[in-house]
């Protein structure tokens, strides 16, 4: 399969000197992760919103403490594009996106034609990978904690593991949660400590309140739920499930225990070793 049948089309582009804002404006509007900076024909760079998310937390960065409809999408855009012909091979797009950690390649023959991403390659599998098995490809740890761990245990055992995300197991060891980075830094309601603290409680003086402050949350207050594939299903369908559910790994259960992850990238990398010898 050439990369030009799973590639993305219309591509949104800006030239260099337009804003930070205007690209993110683009971003939403058309529900695009990536956007071109093009001096045309050739390409400059490219800015996807995780460029932006990942600007936003870099330390002393001078361009933060200017509105981002000031700042020239040349000052933050990632330079040095990885490109590809419309020819080349789905294999060599998936090889590429794994070794230079990336998650877009455009698609340039003379002017850029189009875009692949890697939920354009994970959908491609969704269809194709039907031979391989999910035990063929899972290459992550699983990292468990139980339904009543205090938070604290639970972000103890992610810096530890040096993982995101954790899988919440009952007390009958069926996993019945997810625990991620985002999970935690989107409660608003957990402190420093662990503890809850609820708006306006304390101003409050019920017991409710009260409570609410003194009681440490627990991994089964946060969790979200949870997909599983299994060792024996085919990457295909781990492929649809990721897709389907827009999350970016799976945990992995074998005779119902969970013993592992597979991630987006490992369904690239046996795409880019599988296909590749297809092809």
């Amino acid at each position: 399969m050439k990369v030009k049948n799973i590639m993305s089309s219309p591509v949104y582009i800006v030239e260099p000197d337009e804003t930070v804002a205007h690209a993110r404006n683009l971003m939403m509007k058309y529900k695009v992760g990536s956007i071109l900076v093009v001096d045309d024909p050739m390409i400059l760079g490219i800015f996807t919103k995780s460029d932006l998310n990942m600007k936003l937390f870099e330390e002393e960065a001078a361009w933060k403490r200017r509105p981002i409809d000031q700042i020239p999408i040349k000052s933050v855009m990632t330079a040095d594009v990885v490109t590809l012909s419309p020819n080349a091979p789905a294999a060599e797009a998936a090889k590429l996106m794994v070794e230079k950690n990336i998650d877009h390649i455009p698609i340039f023959e003379k002017e850029v034609l189009g875009i692949v991403s890697k939920t354009d390659l994970i959908r491609f599998a969704a269809e194709n990978a039907t031979e391989g098995r999910v035990g063929d490809a899972m290459t992550g740890k699983a990292v468990v904690v139980n339904t009543n761990h205090t938070l604290n245990h639970v972000i103890d055992e992610m810096e530890k593991n040096a993982v995101q995300k954790v899988i919440v197991m009952d007390n009958n060891e069926k996993a019945v949660g997810i625990v991620s980075v985002k999970d935690l830094s989107a409660s608003e309601l957990v402190g420093s400590d662990g503890k809850r603290s609820v708006r306006g409680s304390k101003k409050s003086s019920s017991k409710a309140a009260r409570y609410a402050l003194d009681t440490p949350f627990i991994a089964e207050d946060v969790m979200t739920s949870i997909v599983v594939a299994d060792v024996s299903e085919s990457i295909a369908s781990a492929a649809k499930k990721i897709i389907d559910n827009n999350v970016v790994s799976l945990p992995v259960t074998r005779n119902g225990k969970v013993s592992g992850m597979i991630s987006k990238n490992d369904i690239l990398k046996w795409l880019a070793e599988n296909q590749e010898a297809q092809e």
